[in-house]
This record gives structure tokens, sequence and C-alpha cells, in this order.
């Protein structure tokens, strides 16, 4: 405004000095000549500080270009599924909380399918961008984390940025949906973690260290054959420092609940946080600390559990094959495989097949023992010679019942001394291409084999006293001996008569010749008084006879009290067996049916 003003008062002062140099020349107001003083010509300078007007107009002008160019910033287009809550003019680009940038345009592309929104970048962040530059929409999200971009209801929605790597920047860059979860100035080293499944593991999920959150999932995918998930994890610094060569990962999603077979329970759970949103965890051991130190982006496998994790620490395994006959119901695939009560491996698979010589099912068990349980050395090796040597002494395989409770069952390995006198064949490769281990009953097949065995023998007796009972031979012996029995009686009831009068005449015939002969009447009287002791033990015995018949009558008859309670002993008889058999063959299937019940 002050430049202005000075060229207005130039103006008047031109137009002044132009209306005098317009005025008529009066002579009359002239002095005399011989009044007047010589006039002394000065040269006028040229140079006007009015030309400096233009000059100053110019320089503005051209620092108005210069900053208008010079604060000008770089233009990209960003791509988005959706531009809600993005406005021309009004929606920022924030890095750090700091403005770098705002949005220009928005508009459809082409196909209508994305979001085209051209943003502006401030020249010192626009040297920053690279091919991993990434922008997101911030907004208020809720996940099962936590709740995040609550800033934005009172100031709006913005573009977040992450410049990542320098390198050379893009015209074009896909916006991100979803915040990213390690920006490029989070310290700290990346991992690969390979897995059968996902699990609850999602993007975000925490990842601990004794407890302790120190990283989070970032992202996850298949691997080029579909046949594992690897996910990406960040661990946050210095706490990557502790990740050596041997570290174990273990999934710690929701809880773990684990019972023994000794009946003991235990239940484990990293945090709330990884029962809602799952998680991992991880862990090395101390007295491998000082192992060889990794690299960023280095691989490692996920266990399913901390039970798993923990028997990578066992080192190398080696497999061999049991072949069992009897019931294999409690055994599941990583049940126990030990030897006096110490684990000495587990059971990988049970199948069952088909013998292709004798047609008969068999069930082969696929168990791997420890290489550093077996040998000293932890050499493959000389674990197999151990196995080899501890077979030929009648090292077998065996199945144990753990907990009669719960039914579960382990592999025994067992010294069987009638087994140490066979010669076997043993560590012959099969179908399945495993060295076999030979096997022995075990103690539950044992009582049902002896269960059965005294099952059979009851009812093979009961089967012969039915047959004694229902014989004919039994029924005419004993409607012989009561005939015997009556014609005895009916003879004695017959003879008795005669008898008496015998012994009567008998002895009126001694009395007559008792003179005649003293010695013989002596005799004679003896001898008679014996025939009536005789005749008395007759009357007895027949006597004995007829109760003796009357209770063979009773106690052997068809319809006899003895028969029908025999017969109704031998259906308790035959009863109980066939209890006792089922009950064997229960307790072979189910051994805690003892305490249990069925």
């Amino acid at each position: 405004m002050q430049w202005k003003r000075t060229i207005q008062k130039i103006q008047k002062i031109w137009k002044i000095r132009i209306s005098l140099m317009d005025k008529p020349f009066q002579s009359q107001n002239l002095p005399n000549v011989s009044d007047m003083q010589m006039a002394q010509i000065e040269q006028q300078s040229r140079f006007s500080f009015i030309w400096f007007i233009p000059l100053i107009a110019a320089l503005v002008g051209g620092w108005l270009v210069y900053k208008v160019y010079s604060e000008k910033g770089q233009e990209i287009v960003l791509t988005f599924d959706k531009a809600e809550g993005i406005e021309i003019k009004k929606t920022p680009v924030r890095y750090k909380d700091v403005t770098v940038g705002k949005v220009t345009n928005v508009k459809l592309d082409s196909s209508l399918k994305k979001v085209l929104v051209t943003v502006e970048i401030v020249p010192s962040m626009a040297q920053h961008l690279g091919e991993e530059t990434s922008f997101w929409v911030v907004r208020p999200r809720v996940t099962m984390k936590g709740i995040s971009g609550l800033t934005t209801l009172l100031s709006g929605i913005y573009i977040g940025m992450d410049p990542g790597k320098p390198s050379e920047a893009k015209k074009v860059y896909k916006g991100l949906e979803e915040p990213p979860q390690i920006t490029s100035y989070s310290s700290g080293s990346q991992f690969v973690l390979q897995a059968n499944k996902l699990g609850s593991v999602d993007v975000g999920s925490p990842v601990y260290y004794r407890q302790i959150t120190v990283g989070e999932v970032i992202r996850y995918t298949l691997n080029d054959d579909n046949d594992t998930v690897n996910m990406t994890i960040f661990v946050y610094a210095p706490y990557d420092k502790m990740i050596k060569r041997n570290t174990r990962f273990w999934n710690v999603s929701g809880i773990d609940v684990k019972l023994s077979a000794t009946g003991e329970m235990t239940a484990r759970m990293e945090s709330l946080v990884s029962l809602l949103v799952g998680g991992l965890a991880f862990e090395t051991p101390q007295n491998q600390m000082e192992s060889l130190p990794v690299i960023d982006g280095m691989t490692f496998p996920l266990y399913a559990s901390h039970e798993d994790a923990q028997e990578k620490n066992q080192g190398e395994l080696i497999y061999y094959l049991m072949h069992f006959s009897g019931s294999v119901t409690g055994l599941s695939v990583n049940s126990i495989v030990e030897y006096q009560g110490i684990k000495v491996g587990k059971v990988e698979d049970i199948q069952l097949k088909i013998d292709d010589k004798s047609g008969d099912l068999k069930i082969p068990v696929l168990v791997s023992l420890y290489v550093d349980k077996l040998s000293f050395e932890s050499n493959k090796d000389d674990a197999k010679a151990v196995i080899k040597r501890l077979v030929k002494k009648g090292w077998r395989g065996q199945l144990s019942t753990s907990n009669f409770i719960l039914g579960t069952k382990v592999v025994s390995l067992v010294f069987a001394k009638e087994e140490a006198a066979k010669r076997v064949t043993m560590l012959s490769n099969n179908d399945l291409g495993y060295p076999e281990i030979p096997t022995v009953e075990g103690l539950t097949d044992k009582l049902a084999s002896s269960a059965a065995e005294i099952v059979t023998q009851v009812r093979l007796g009961i089967s012969d006293a039915r047959k004694l009972m229902n014989s004919p031979n039994i029924s005419k012996s004993t409607k012989k001996l009561a005939d015997i029995l009556t014609n005895v009686n009916n003879l004695l009831v017959e003879v008795r008569p005669q008898l008496v009068a015998s012994l009567d005449e008998l002895s009126g015939t001694l009395k007559n010749t008792h003179a005649i002969s003293g010695k013989l009447n002596k005799e004679t009287v003896p001898l008679t008084k014996q025939m009536k002791q005789v005749m008395a033990k007759m009357d007895g015995a027949l006597g004995d006879a007829r109760k003796t018949l009357k209770t063979a009558n009773n106690t052997l008859g068809e319809d006899s009290a003895m028969q029908y309670e025999l017969r109704l002993l031998l259906e308790e008889v035959s009863e109980a067996a066939n209890s006792f058999s089922v009950l064997a063959d229960t307790i072979q299937r189910k051994p805690n049916a003892l305490l249990l019940g069925k």
C-alpha cells in the first residue's frame, strides 16, 4: 500500500508541473534585466527513485511465482475400494501426526471398481517416497484387540502414510484397507513360522515370551505347494535377540488342558488376549542361549502345543512298528512309550491292515523312540544296535493300562523271560517300510484269556452235568434200583412167615430131642437165638431198604426236588458263566469299567 501512495503523490506533482507550463508568458511581471542575476546552469541527474517501483514490483512477482512453484508438492494417485469420509482439499495426509499432504481430487476409475484419490505430497516428504511406501485411511476401528482411531471422531478421518525404505517413487500406489501392523520406523526383526494349519491365529495376534508381549503376527499366507501355512511375525527389539537357531515356537490360542497317564490334570493359558484372539509363544533353552544367532526372515516350525515343543528337545527319532493282536482301545496318537516309568518315545500312528498271506486283520502301531534316551552318544546307529541287543534278551512291546478311570493305555517296553529263549527275526522291514519290534500280551489281555478259559471250562462242566441229568441210562438205573429194592422187599415179606414157622418147628423139635443130647441142646439154643437176631436184623434191614427206596424215589425220581434244584443250580451256574464271560470281554475292551461301570 505504501508504494501505491508514493505513486499517487508523484502523479499529483507531475500534473502541477504540466499546468504551470501551459500558462501564457507575462512580460510585465518580469523584473529588469539589470536587476537580474546570472543563472547558474546545473546539470540534472537522470536517475530517479521512481524507477525502483516497477523493479520492486517485478521482484515481488517473481518471488511469488517462485514461492508457488517451490511449495507445490508431488502429486500421486492412491487406489482404494471406497472413498468413505475422504473429501477434496479437506482430508490431510499425515505421517506421525504431522500433515505432509492433502487430497486434491477424488474420482472413479474407468471400470468403476476402484476409487482414484489424488493427493499432493509436500516436497520435504516427496523425496522419501519409494516402492514400499504405504497409505491407508485412518478411521475408528473396533477389533478384538481394542478400539483405535478415536481421535478421528473430533478431527475427522485422514490418510496415514509410511514411507518405507528409500527407493524410486511411483505414480500410483495401492491403498491399504487396514492399517499395517508394523511400520518402517518399528525396530525389531521378522521371522516366518510354518504350521499345518492356521488355527485361531490372526493378523495382530500377540507373540509372547515368558507371558510378556514381545511381538505380533503381521501376515499369513499359504506356501507355494498349498500344504502349509506361513505366518510372518515381528518381534520387537531388544527381544528379537532372544531368538536363536534352536528356539521353539508353539501355539497358545485358547486353553491347553492335559490329563497325564497318572491322572494329573494341567491347564495352560498364556493370557486372556490369547484366549480371545489367539497367540504364539517361544522359548530358548537356557543351556543353549549361546547358540548361533539368527538372521532376519529365518524360518522356524510352529508346534501345536508347549508339550510338542518340549519333545523337540529330545533330539533325533527312530521309528519302529509293533503289531498287537488284542484291543487297542485307550491307545491313541501321542500316547506314551515307556520303559519302567521313563518316557522313551510316543505313538505316531495306529492303522488297521489286512495280511495278504493269511487274510487276518492286524493292528500295526508306529512308534518313535528318542535316540538320546537309548544312546549315550546320541547316535542313531548306536541306538539301533542297543535295541537289537535288548530284543534278543526278550525286550518286547506290551499294552498297559495307565489310568483305569479314563481307560488310557500306553506302550510299555518290558523284558519277557519266556521270550528271551525264542529266536526272532526282529527289525525286519515290513510292507510299511519300518523295522518291527515283537510284542507280548498285556495284563488285560491275559486276564481276558484266563477268564475265557474259565468260562469255557465251566460251560463244559455244565454241559456234561446236563447230559448226565438227561441221560437215559441214569433214568434206567434209577428204575432198576427201585425194582430191585421192591423185589427184595416182596421176597422178604413172603419168606418171613415161612421162616418164622420153620424156626418154631425147629424149636419144638429141639425141645423134644433135648433129652437125647444135652450137648446138642446147648449148641442149638444159642443158634436159635442167633437166628432170631438175624431175623430181627433182617426186619431192620427191610425197614431201612424201604426207607432207602422211598428216599431214592424222592431223590432220583424225574419229578424229585433234587432233580429240580440241580437243574436250577446248573442254570444259575450257566448264567454266572455267561456274565463272567461278558465281564471279561468288557474288561478287555474297557479296563476302567471296573471303576466307572459300563
